[in-house]
C-alpha cells in the first residue's frame, strides 16, 4: 500500500526532442506551445491505473502520455493529458499490472518529462508481530491471550501497537470504539473479526409496555429515553423521522408528502413519539445509544475488516485526518453513513485508503417518496471520498440507501487538493433512491469505472464538477428511473465518457439532462437507451463539449422528438449535428444487447454497436474486430471465463447441518479451491464455513456447513485471478474482482444457536516428549526422549532436527460432538543457542487422530522414535508464530483439524519447524514445558470448543 506523498517514486527530466503528439479522435486544435516548460511530474500509482499530473508555465491544453513496462523497448500510447483550471496538465494509465514497474513520460512540442513509479499489490500483506483476543463472553480483567481474551474490542486496541493484531470472536459488542494510537509504515493496528458473527451494535432494545399512548391521539404514542437520537429503526428496518410532533400527528412528512408512520423526537425533553398502524408493542424497536462504530481521527495505518456495524446514530467507521486506512470485508447497516472519510489540512494527513468488499445498505430509505427524504436527516450515504489524496473503492455492495457513493465537497467545490486522485470500480450499486455515483467539487482525477448500477433514480451526477477530469469508463447504468447522467450547477469540469451503457425502458427516464448549462464534456462510444428524451437541456449557454461515436437510442415512438438540446426540439440525431455539430457521427439504433431486462449488456452478433466506436489512446487499445465495439464491453473472439450461476442443489428452507452450492463456469476452469469462495449470512446467522469443493471442468460443487441460528446463506465466489481458462486467462480477465460472483442463490436456514462448550485437555506425561532426527539429512528419528519435563523444538550441534509429539485423551468428548475450534497452547522454558524463530521459521502442526508411530493391529501409545517420520491424518493444521502472550506460544488449529479430534481415543500432534536446521553444527532449539513439568498449569494445553447437536 502506498504511502502518500512519502512514497510517491518521482524520477524527473526534461529534454528536448521532436516527437509529435497524439491527438484525441475528433480534436482539431493544435495543441503547440513553443513556450511550455515542465517543472514537475508526480505520478499517483493504484493497483491497475497510475494518475499524472505535470505542473510548469505555460502548459498546453493537451499533451502526449507514453508509458511502458520498466524494461521495455517500446513505449506505449495512453491517453493524452488535459489541462485543467489550476493550470497543471492531468490524466491517467488504465489497464495496468499490480505491483509492476512502468515508466512514464509527457511529451508536447519538443519538451518532454519522465519518471518511474511502481503500481500497487492487488492484496495488501500484513503479518502481525502480536495478537490479542477479545471475547464478549470472556471475564473481564483479561489480559488479551487466547486463554484470557479481553472483555471489550477498546481494551484490545488501547493495548495496541504498530503490528498488532486485535482478533475479536463472535459476539455483540456495544461499544464505539476509538484509536488511541496510530500503526507505523507496514506494520497495521489490525481489528479483524476471527470469525463472521463480530457485530458492533449500539441500540437499546425497545419492546413491550415501553409504550404509552399520546394524549387520546389515536395511532400515535410516546416514551422518554433520555438522550439525542438520530436514528431509529423497527424490526431492523429503519422508521421515518418526521420534521415535528405536529407533522407527526398528522402523517405529514417532508414536502408534506403523506408518510403513515414515523418517528420525532422532542430535543428538549427527550421525549420519542412514534406515529404506528399498530400497537408499537408488538414491534422491536432498536434505539442507537453512539454515534461511531469506529472513530479514527488523526491515526495512521488503521486496518479493519470482517465487522457487521448496525444501529448507530451516525457512521460506521468515519475518519478524520487518517492516512492509510483499510476497510473491508464489513457489512454495515441501518446507520445513516456507511463510511466517511474526511480531510480538513495538511499534506500528510488524509492520504491513502482503501475501501474494498464491503457491504452497505439502509433499507427501506429507498422506498420512500424521494421528495419526503430530499433535505433531511435520512438523506444517507452509503461511502464517501473527501481526504486527501489518494483512495481505492472497490468490489463493494451498496444497496438500498438514498445514495451510493459521493467524492468531493459541495463545501469547498474549488479545493484541488482534497480528494485528489481517486480510484472507484468494481462496485455493485443497487436500489438507490438518488445519485449512485456523485461526483462534485475540484474532482481532479477520479475514475469511476467498471462499476454496475441498476435500479437507481441518477446514475451520475456531475452538480458541478469543477476542474476534473472525471473518468467514467465502461460501466453500466441500468434501470434508471429518472436520468442515467445529470449534470447542474454550471458544471465547466472536464468530465469524460468512454464506453459506457446507460439502458432504461422507464418511460419518462432521460438519459442526459442538464438542469443549468454546463461545458467540456466529452462523449466516446457509450450507449444510452431512455424512454424519454436521450439528451434534454431546458437551459441555454453550454459550450466546449465534444461528443460523438454514441449510440442514442430512446424507446419513444419515431415521430417523437428525441433531442432537447438549448431549449430547441430535434427529432433525429442528424438534425442535432447540424445544428450544434454535436454526435456526427452518432445514431439512433435499437443497442442490441444480451438481455437487458437480465442485466446482461453485452452485444449480440447483430448488434450496431460491434466495429462502430473511435479508437481512444489508453482507453481501448485492446480491441478486438476491425474497429472498438461501442459500449460498455468488447465483444471479444474468445469470451472470458465468468461465473454463470451458484444455486442451490439441497432441499431449501433447510435445518441441515450442511448444504451444498452448484457453481457452474461458462467454460472448463482449473485453479478452484475453496479460498475462492466466502460466505455471506443474515441476521442471527453465524458460524457458516466452507468444508468441501469437488469438480472439474465447467462444474463445482461446496459443501457449507451452515453454522447455527436463523437467517440466509449464501456463497459468492470472489475473483483474485487464481482461476483460469484453458488458455490461461483468468475470470473475467485480468485483474482481481472483475469475475466475483455476488447474485446466487440463497437458503434460508432455521438452526437454533446452540450451546458452544468447551473442554481443556492437557498433554499425557508417559506419551509426550522430543524424538531428534538420526542424522542430519535422513528425515528419521534416532532418539527419544518422553520423560524430560520438557521438549526441545529446532536442531541439535550436529544439524538434526528435533520434533515432539503432544499427547492428549480426547476420549472425553461426546461421540456426536460438533467441534468448532481448536487451539493449541505451548509454554516456553528456555532456549539454547539462536533462535529458531528468525532462523528456522514458524512451527508447524501435523495431527493424527490416534497415535503416530503405531503399524499394524498392535496400537502403541507411548513415543517411539518412528514418530518423527510416520504418516499424518492431516499435514500443516496449525502455525505457531513468534508471538508470545506472557510466555505461551499458541495456534488456533485450522478447520481441517476438526474431524481428526478423536471422539474415542486419543489426538496426537506433531510440532516441528518448517525449516530443519539452519547449517551451523551449533545447538540451536527451543525448550517448551513437557506433560511431565511439575506444575500442571505449565503442561501443553489443547482448548476444544464444540456443541452437541
Amino acid at each position: 500500500m502506498r504511502k502518500l506523498p512519502v512514497l510517491l517514486l518521482l524520477v524527473i527530466f526534461i529534454v528536448s526532442g521532436s516527437l509529435g503528439f497524439t491527438n484525441l479522435a475528433a480534436a482539431s486544435e493544435s495543441q503547440v506551445n513553443s513556450l511550455a516548460t515542465f517543472s514537475q511530474l508526480n505520478l499517483y500509482p493504484n493497483i491497475e491505473t497510475i494518475g499524472v499530473v505535470v505542473s510548469g508555465a505555460g502548459l498546453p491544453k493537451k499533451a502526449d502520455l507514453m508509458y511502458r513496462l520498466s524494461g521495455e523497448a517500446n513505449w506505449r500510447s495512453g491517453h493524452p493529458l488535459v489541462r485543467i483550471d489550476d493550470g497543471r496538465l492531468v490524466g491517467s494509465l488504465f489497464g495496468l499490472s499490480p505491483s509492476t514497474p512502468y515508466q512514464v513520460k509527457v511529451i508536447d512540442a519538443g519538451v518532454e518529462i519522465s519518471g518511474s513509479i511502481i503500481t500497487q499489490a492487488v492484496d495488501l500483506q500484513f503479518n502481525p508481530s502480536v495478537i490479542l483476543h477479545v471475547n464478549d463472553d470472556a471475564p473481564a480483567g483479561g489480559n488479551g491471550s487466547v486463554a484470557a481474551p479481553f472483555k471489550t474490542i477498546q481494551e484490545g486496541i488501547n493495548r495496541a501497537v504498530p503490528g498488532t493484531q486485535i482478533l475479536v470472536a463472535d459476539g455483540i459488542y456495544r461499544e464505539a470504539v476509538t484509536f488511541p494510537a496510530s500503526g507505523s509504515p507496514g506494520n497495521w493496528i489490525q481489528v479483524k473479526a476471527e470469525g463472521s458473527g463480530a457485530i458492533l451494535d449500539s441500540s437499546e432494545t425497545l419492546s413491550g409496555s415501553a409504550w404509552t399512548p399520546y394524549q387520546d391521539k389515536r395511532r400515535v404514542w410516546s416514551t422518554n429515553i433520555g438522550s439525542l437520537l438520530g436514528y431509529l429503526a423497527r424490526d431492523q428496518k429503519r422508521f421515518y423521522n418526521y420534521d415535528s410532533l405536529s407533522k407527526l400527528i398528522a402523517a405529514t412528512g417532508h414536502n408534506n408528502v403523506t408518510i403513515n408512520e414515523g418517528w420525532y423526537l422532542d430535543p428538549n425533553t427527550f421525549k420519542l413519539y412514534i406515529r404506528s398502524l399498530d400497537d408499537p408493542s408488538n414491534h422491536v424497536w432498536q434505539v442507537p445509544r453512539q454515534l461511531h462504530a469506529f472513530d479514527v481521527n488523526g491515526r495512521d495505518w488503521i486496518w479493519i475488516e470482517g465487522f457487521e456495524m448496525r444501529y448507530y446514530n451516525r457512521c460506521g467507521v468515519c475518519a478524520l485526518n487518517a492516512s492509510h486506512l483499510v476497510i473491508r470485508r464489513n457489512r454495515i447497516h441501518n446507520i445513516q453513513l456507511g463510511i466517511f472519510f474526511d480531510w480538513t489540512g495538511g499534506d500528510t494527513r488524509g492520504n491513502d485508503t482503501r475501501v474494498e468488499y464491503n457491504e452497505i445498505y439502509d433499507p427501506p430509505v429507498n422506498e420512500w417518496p424521494w421528495s419526503a427524504v430530499k433535505g433531511t436527516s435520512m438523506e444517507g450515504t452509503a461511502i464517501v471520498v473527501r481526504g486527501h489524496i489518494g483512495a481505492i473503492v472497490r468490489n463493494n455492495d451498496i444497496h438500498n440507501y438514498f445514495n451510493g457513493i459521493y467524492t468531493g465537497s459541495s463545501g469547498a467545490l474549488e479545493n484541488s487538493a482534497l480528494a485528489f486522485d481517486v480510484d472507484i470500480y468494481n462496485n455493485k450499486i443497487h436500489q438507490i433512491s438518488d445519485d449512485a455515483l456523485e461526483p462534485e467539487g475540484a474532482c481532479i482525477n477520479h475514475r469511476f469505472r467498471n462499476n454496475t448500477i441498476d435500479r437507481v433514480l441518477v446514475g451520475v451526477s456531475l452538480a458541478p464538477v469543477t476542474q476534473g477530469p472525471v473518468w467514467v469508463l465502461r460501466s453500466t447504468v441500468s434501470n434508471y428511473t429518472a436520468r442515467a447522467i445529470k449534470w447542474d450547477r454550471n458544471s465547466d469540469g472536464i468530465a469524460l465518457f468512454y464506453h459506457n451503457t446507460f439502458w432504461s425502458d422507464v418511460k419518462d427516464s432521460i438519459a442526459m439532462e442538464f438542469i443549468s448549462p454546463v461545458s467540456n464534456a466529452v462523449m466516446r462510444n457509450n450507449i444510452l437507451q431512455s424512454g424519454s428524451y436521450v439528451i434534454y437541456e431546458v437551459k441555454t449557454g453550454s459550450s466546449g463539449h465534444d461528443w460523438n461515436n454514441d449510440n442514442l437510442y430512446t424507446t419513444r415512438t419515431a415521430d417523437a422528438n428525441h433531442f432537447k438540446w438549448e431549449n430547441i426540439l430535434y427529432n433525429s440525431v442528424e438534425k442535432l449535428c447540424a445544428a450544434s455539430g454535436l454526435e456526427c457521427n452518432g445514431y439512433e439504433s435499437p443497442p442490441g444487447l444480451t438481455n437487458p431486462i437480465g442485466g446482461i449488456f453485452t452485444l449480440i452478433p447483430s448488434s450496431p454497436n460491434l466495429d462502430r466506436g473511435a479508437a481512444i489512446p489508453g482507453i481501448n487499445d485492446q480491441f478486438s474486430g476491425a474497429a472498438p465495439d461501442v459500449g460498455a464491453f468488447e465483444r471479444a473472439s474468445d469470451s472470458l471465463p465468468a461465473v454463470v450461476s451458484i444455486a442451490r442443489t439441497d432441499a431449501n428452507p433447510t435445518t441441515a447441518e450442511l448444504v451444498r452450492f452448484a457453481v457452474t463456469f461458462s467454460e472448463p476452469v482449473s485453479g478452484v479451491d475453496a479460498g475462492d469462495f466466502v460466505t455471506i449470512t443474515t441476521d442471527n446467522l453465524s458460524g457458516a464455513s466452507i468444508v468441501g469443493l469437488s469438480g472439474s471442468a465447467n462444474s463445482y460443487t461446496v459443501t457449507v456447513a451452515d453454522g447455527n441460528g436463523v437467517g440466509s446463506l449464501r456463497l459468492d465466489l470472489v475473483d483474485n485471478d487464481s482461476i483460469v481458462d484453458v488458455s490461461g486467462t483468468p475470470l473475467g480477465g485480468a485483474g482481481a474482482g472483475n469475475g466475483n460472483f455476488i447474485n446466487g442463490e440463497a437458503y434460508t436456514v432455521n438452526r437454533p444457536p446452540v450451546t458452544i462448550l468447551s473442554e481443556v485437555f492437557r498433554s499425557n506425561a508417559a506419551n509426550d516428549g522430543w524424538v531428534l532426527e538420526s542424522n542430519e539429512t535422513s528425515n528419521k528419528g534416532g532418539s527419544k526422549n518422553s520423560n524430560a519435563t520438557t521438549f526441545n523444538l529446532g536442531d541439535d550441534s550436529k544439524d538434526r532436527m528435533y520434533r515432539a509429539v503432544l499427547h492428549f485423551p480426547t476420549i472425553s468428548l461426546p461421540d456426536n460432538a460438533v467441534v468448532t475450534q481448536v487451539i493449541l497452547m505451548i509454554k516456553k522454558q528456555g532456549a539454547a543457542g539462536a533462535d529458531p524463530f528468525i532462523t528456522h521459521q514458524n512451527i508447524l502442526i501435523d495431527i493424527r487422530g490416534g497415535v503416530f508411530g503405531s503399524f499394524g493391529p498392535i496400537k502403541i501409545g507411548a513415543l517411539q522414535v518412528s514418530d518423527f517420520q510416520a504418516p499424518a491424518d492431516k499435514y500443516s493444521v496449525g502455525v505457531i508464530r513468534n508471538n508470545p502472550v506472557s510466555g505461551w506460544y499458541w495456534s488456533v488449529l485450522d478447520a481441517a483439524a476438526f474431524p481428526h479430534i478423536n471422539r474415542v481415543g486419543v489426538t496426537q500432534l506433531r510440532l516441528g519447524f518448517q525449516i530443519d536446521d539452519n547449517d551451523n553444527r551449533e545447538n540451536d532449539f527451543l525448550k517448551f514445558f513437557s506433560g511431565n513439568a511439575g506444575s500442571a498449569e505449565d503442561r501443553p494445553q489443547l482448548l476444544v470448543k464444540y456443541y452437541v447437536p
